[in-house]
């Protein structure tokens, strides 16, 4: 039921964010992050990359399809103008505020660390870096909203979608504009995008996440066929996902048809929906803390690491054990600053919180 608060979908949104975290401080254990704009360790662990490459190909598009989702519930209870205003809201004044905070911290760190190896000069210039995507959602946000309000199809349950998706493989179907969009790195130029984990600011990245975001919007609106089709199919995208990833292991990741890296992301992705809707779509009291808690975190993530890596990097530590530890800081220290900030009504909406009445302010 469309009414029905998914508790799974809050999950999915607060593990996809935390493998970014887990994501973005392997980058700067790489011999190549500072061709990316990354403070590199003092000794990198490419080996770490053979995990984070299972995720690179979905870390980004997964949220645009939550995002989709998340667009579409958000019409049961609000009116058009209403949703447009939350999403500038929650998402636009963090965007706005990360740009000329947390964006430029970063760009100030990574010039200061080259201009101190006599490479350049330290600079403080506004960049949205780490928050990109939040753009590309309040675009899609403009633009399907009028979409989702006058077109039937993207808003009342279809009996020819749902019928398609109470079979089992049915979900498939949903696969051909992915992998159609992969076809298009086969043929197009550099242009659209030099791969298909070349996301930020690219119009492989804007496409992809557009189809994803529809996508959430379409699926979400067939209410119990979806959800029920995730439970029927999960087993399948989880065979399949893991045999297309272990074909790019044995072939080192390189020359693989982007067709292919589409369709195991998709199913790693639905992996991902089939295994939030069998274990985690239930009331916690710890779901509803890092529910809240994640999105502020991941805002703050991104300077705290790079303050590390300009400080730290150099510090002749097992490599192994410098990135759990790091991993550890980041966290800890991101939702340290969570709690100092989330009580503070004039905060709140910076990071991405809604406010709450003055009585009712916990986080």
């Amino acid at each position: 039921m469309l009414n029905e608060r998914r508790h799974d979908v809050d999950s999915l949104r607060a593990i996809a964010l935390f493998l970014l975290i887990a994501y973005h401080l392997a980058v700067s254990f790489m011999s190549w992050a500072p061709l990316v704009f990354f403070i590199p360790n003092n000794r990198s662990i490419d080996l770490l990359w053979v995990p984070m490459s299972m995720i690179n190909t979905w870390r980004i598009p997964i949220l645009f399809l939550i995002s989709g989702i998340a667009f579409r519930f958000s019409f049961q209870k609000r009116s058009l103008k209403e949703v447009i205003k939350e999403r500038l809201k929650v998402l636009g004044i963090p965007l706005l505020f990360g740009y000329f905070t947390s964006g430029a911290l970063v760009v100030y760190l990574v010039t200061l660390f080259w201009e101190r190896k006599g490479e350049g000069e330290a600079m403080y210039a506004p960049a949205t870096l780490h928050l990109w995507f939040l753009s590309n959602i309040i675009l899609y946000s403009l633009l399907f909203v009028l979409v989702v309000k006058f077109i039937p199809l993207f808003r009342e349950k279809s009996k020819y979608i749902s019928k398609l998706l109470s079979k089992r493989g049915g979900i498939f179907i949903f696969s051909i504009p992915i992998i159609y969009e992969g076809h298009l790195l086969e043929i197009l130029p550099e242009w659209y995008s030099l791969g298909y984990e070349f996301f930020v600011d690219t119009l492989h990245g804007f496409l992809l996440g557009g189809i994803w975001f529809l996508l959430g919007i379409i699926l979400t609106s067939q209410g119990e066929f979806f959800w029920e089709s995730n439970k029927l199919n999960w087993k399948i995208h989880g065979v399949i996902a893991f045999s297309l990833y272990i074909y790019r292991y044995f072939n080192s990741f390189e020359d693989i048809d982007n067709r292919i890296i589409a369709f195991e992301s998709f199913n790693f992705i639905f992996l991902a929906l089939g295994l939030g809707s069998v274990y985690l779509n239930k009331e916690s009291s710890q779901l509803d803390y890092y529910k809240t808690a994640i999105f502020p975190v991941y805002i703050v993530h991104y300077p705290i690491q790079y303050a590390l890596m300009f400080y730290l990097g150099g510090w002749n530590l097992n490599p192994w054990i410098k990135y759990f530890l790091f991993l550890f800081l980041i966290c800890f220290l991101s939702l340290t600053f969570y709690h100092a900030i989330k009580n503070i009504r004039i905060l709140r909406p910076l990071f991405g919180l809604r406010n709450k009445p003055k009585k009712d302010i916990d986080g």
